[in-house]
């Protein structure tokens, strides 16, 4: 079966429902979130986590690039990839 073309152009596209002043207006009656100082604190945590971790690993490699039997002792550019 062949497809046929639209009768009018646009006509299986649906009008949107709001108009833009409906939908500023929306905008502008947001309430505020009861969770924002939970979702701060989690992200605070977070954060702190991730430091954390950053300081351990470059502990770590800090013991690597200083090891006695190192012949590039002391050369930090050895952590990098290329």
């Amino acid at each position: 079966m062949p497809l046929q073309a639209p009768a009018a152009p646009g006509a299986g596209v649906p009008k949107p429902k709001v108009t833009a002043v409906e939908e500023s207006k929306a905008e502008a009656v947001e309430e505020p979130d009861p969770d924002k100082g939970l979702v701060t604190i989690l992200a605070g945590v977070g954060l702190a986590a991730a430091i954390v971790v950053l300081v351990s690993q470059l502990m770590v490699a800090n013991v690597w690039i200083n090891a006695e039997d190192s012949e590039n002792k002391g050369q930090w550019s050895q952590v990098l990839p290329f």
